[in-house]
């Protein structure tokens, strides 16, 4: 089974916000990081792309309107595509932090959209990932048996402050949640030994690695997979910042020892996410 924890088909409401950050990112960056264009694709197109290339599912997260004035992928998006295709998109809620009313945005996403899970960025408002200001949303997800992911790493294009994307204040949040599924995105990337550290010590922190297992010093993915955590660990390509076929070969072809490699490309996110 190979399941995708952060993949966005590039439907025109996300290709609107995409290739403006494209041109950023591109002017930053070189080699493997040279910026990714898909073309914009239906949905139908993107289930199509998953089935040639054998993946079962993909996790389909909404974002917050925080992120852009003229933000348009919606959780009533992420919504309609996971219900026209509900064996293949596992839908998860964007949490915008500037709403008043933490615990109901939550309760909205789940029990009025159906979606499974919430996604939020702290980022957006210069916060780190244990700021008190988040307790009502790791809270609400916990009570209502949902995985909350929390946006982590390296930030790029971002104006935030770099210390807004350590996972190693993800610890705290954990331990004031034990009871709330938690997974960092982006491997934490480049404070992957600390992101490595919480998912060891914590029972419920996992963390997806969002195509940046090519970034210097990430090889400690695949050791932390094979020799500590190896039921913490959730494939993502990132898609469509990176290809979904070359970021599947490429993990694939990371040496992960026998039998942990399938718990990584899907096994893990099945449990999670209640497939098994």
């Amino acid at each position: 089974m190979i399941i995708e924890f952060r993949a966005r088909p590039n439907l025109p409401e996300y290709a609107h916000y995409l290739y403006p950050r494209l041109d950023a990112i591109e002017a930053r960056t070189a080699g493997v990081y040279q910026a990714f264009r898909p073309p914009v694709e239906t949905l139908d197109e993107f289930v199509t792309g998953l089935d040639r290339l054998g993946i079962d599912r993909v996790v389909f997260a909404a974002r917050s309107r925080a992120a852009d004035g003229d933000w348009q992928l919606t959780d009533e998006v992420v919504a309609a595509a996971a219900a026209r295709h509900p064996d293949r998109i596992t839908g998860f809620a964007g949490i915008d932090l500037r709403s008043p009313d933490l615990p109901g945005a939550v309760a909205r996403a789940v029990e009025e959209h159906g979606l499974q899970g919430v996604c939020f960025d702290p980022f957006q408002l210069g916060m780190h990932a244990a700021d008190p200001h988040l307790d009502p949303v790791y809270a609400a997800a916990g009570r209502l048996g949902v995985p909350a992911v929390v946006t982590l790493g390296g930030l790029p294009g971002v104006p935030a402050d770099l210390a807004c994307g350590d996972p190693i204040r993800l610890d705290e949040a954990a331990g004031r949640h034990p009871g709330t599924v938690i997974v960092g995105s982006h491997s934490g990337w480049p404070f992957t030994q600390a992101m490595i550290a919480v998912a060891w010590r914590r029972d419920n922190v996992f963390f997806e690695n969002s195509f940046y297992h090519r970034a210097p010093g990430a090889d400690l993915i695949v050791q932390a997979a094979n020799e500590m955590i190896p039921h913490k660990v959730l494939y993502a390509s990132a898609y469509p910042f990176a290809p979904l076929d070359g970021t599947l070969a490429e993990v694939r072809g990371l040496p992960f020892a026998d039998g942990v490699r399938d718990r990584v490309m899907g096994g893990n996110a099945a449990a999670l996410l209640g497939l098994a």
